[in-house]
């Protein structure tokens, strides 16, 4: 996901980044235990062990560092995903269409596979940025562009398992991310995640081309 993640090579570019990451994940901890409203830039900081200044100088506000966090989630999800077709499309064996697609959603939760953290953050930072008129335009801008990136992955997939959608291709990806978030919500009270219900609705909603 070149265009959505830039990489700089310099070394001070990749301090900053270190820093950066240590304060999003110290985030997403406190976030995940108060909730956004909760939390204060000061928590963040101790939390990562970085002073205020650190801070200001990654993000505007907490309303930059929340955009930042659903950006870096969208980003790694992709990431998995482009992982397990990957990994999908060097299978060793002869496997059919199922077998395909079984093997890569295995191969996707497996790698992108959240910590409860991570999930209840990803549900308050939602939650937040649907209330901030601020927030909200921007998040839907990437999430748009990811959503088309997410597409032609999906139909690379597609074609390779020689299957194809029996809804439209923009329902069918709107179906499968419902699913996938529902999953993802009923392990915070399951304890466990369970892809079946992802496999299931891929499969009744493919048939062989």
């Amino acid at each position: 996901m070149t265009d959505l993640l830039a990489a700089e090579p310099s070394r001070v570019t990749a301090r900053r980044a270190q820093t950066r990451d240590r304060l999003m994940a110290a985030a997403i901890s406190i976030f995940a235990a108060r909730g956004i409203i909760g939390a204060s830039v000061e928590e963040i900081c101790e939390a990562a062990g970085f002073t205020r200044g650190a801070f200001y100088s990654n993000f505007a506000d907490k309303d930059a560092l929340v955009l930042a966090l659903l950006q870096a989630d969208i980003a790694g999800q992709y990431a998995a995903a482009e992982q397990a077709i990957s990994a999908m499309k060097s299978a060793p064996g002869e496997r059919t269409p199922e077998e395909l697609v079984s093997y890569a959603l295995t191969e996707f939760e497996a790698v992108g596979r959240s910590g409860r953290d991570a999930v209840l953050a990803q549900q308050d930072l939602l939650l937040y940025a649907a209330r901030q008129p601020s927030l909200r335009d921007p998040y839907l801008i990437f999430a748009d562009e990811c959503v088309r990136q997410f597409t032609a992955l999906i139909a690379d997939a597609m074609t390779f398992s020689k299957l194809e959608f029996t809804v439209p291709f923009a329902d069918a990806i709107e179906l499968l991310t419902a699913a996938h978030s529902h999953m993802h919500l009923q392990s915070l009270f399951t304890g466990s995640l369970d892809s079946r219900i992802l496999h299931t609705l891929l499969m009744a909603i493919t048939r062989p081309v």
